[in-house]
Formats: structure tokens, C-alpha cells, sequence
């Protein structure tokens, strides 16, 4: 990958929980990673990105820290070596909004040959009506409500 990463990542002795520290103009910021299994999509786990603040891990806010595409990487990294330690589950991504989902979209067209040569990814569209997601092969720059990641 030509985009570098962030280095001294911890990691839980279970690999379901990582952290880093994002470094910008907004200082330095502890970012935190979990995987979480989900009931409704057996074999899945949710990777949820947060920033730990006051010893709390804020999920809902954007850190905004002008180092975007380095913590991007550095997700990238953390899905890889969760899921070499998980090679049979699936990792769910979706945005806190439609505008980080967009980014996250826009992340993976830009990376798309790296993360294939790792991971099968599908775009999932919510159905409302049945409450559920429908996951198809991703098609570059088509709208999306999350992204599943499958290793290969």
C-alpha cells in the first residue's frame, strides 16, 4: 500500500480491539477500533472506529484531524490482521452517516486494488421494509449503506 499507516497499534489478546494514536493539527488523538460479532449476520463482525475521549470512546463524532487517508490505511491494516486471526468471518463497515459512508466508498475505490488482492467486498443496500441488508459485488462509485469484507 502506498499510503503509510500509523505504527505502534495495539492490539487486545483476542484481536477484536486496537488502537492508535492520530496524529494533526487537532493534536494527538487516541483512535480505537472494535470488532463486535453481529446476531443478524451470522459468521460478521461490525468494525466500529472511535476516538477515545474523557476515558470514554466517542463513535459519533468526526475527529477531523487533517489525517484522513493515514487512519484509513491504518483501518485497513487493523481489518487484516483481525482477520488473519478470523479467516472464516466477514467484517461489516458502515458510516456513523451517509457522509463518512461516502467516504468510506470513496476509500475503497481508491484502494480497491489492494483490498481485493486481500478481501472479496460487497456493497449492502438497507431494505427497510424487511429490515434487512442486500450485499452484491461493489461496483465503483454506485451509492452504498455499508460494506461487507470477506478474505480471500
Amino acid at each position: 500500500m502506498d499510503i503509510d499507516r500509523y505504527g505502534n497499534i495495539k492490539i487486545s489478546a483476542d484481536f477484536k480491539t486496537y488502537s492508535f494514536v492520530s496524529k494533526g493539527p487537532k493534536g494527538e488523538l487516541v483512535k480505537f477500533v472494535r470488532f463486535v460479532n453481529l446476531q443478524n449476520l451470522p459468521g460478521t463482525y461490525n468494525l466500529a472506529l472511535g476516538t477515545i475521549r474523557h476515558d470514554k470512546v466517542d463513535y459519533a463524532e468526526t475527529t477531523d484531524n487533517g489525517d484522513r487517508n493515514q487512519v484509513l490505511a491504518t483501518i485497513f491494516h487493523v481489518a487484516l490482521t483481525f482477520s488473519r486471526a478470523y479467516p472464516d468471518q466477514k467484517i461489516f463497515i458502515i458510516g456513523r452517516n451517509r457522509a463518512t459512508t461516502r467516504l468510506y466508498r470513496g476509500a475503497i475505490n481508491h484502494l480497491y486494488a489492494e483490498i481485493t488482492s486481500e478481501f472479496s467486498v460487497q456493497g449492502g443496500i438497507y431494505f427497510e421494509n424487511a429490515d434487512e441488508y442486500r450485499f452484491e459485488e461493489f461496483i465503483s462509485n454506485k451509492q452504498y449503506d455499508a460494506f461487507l469484507f470477506e478474505r480471500r
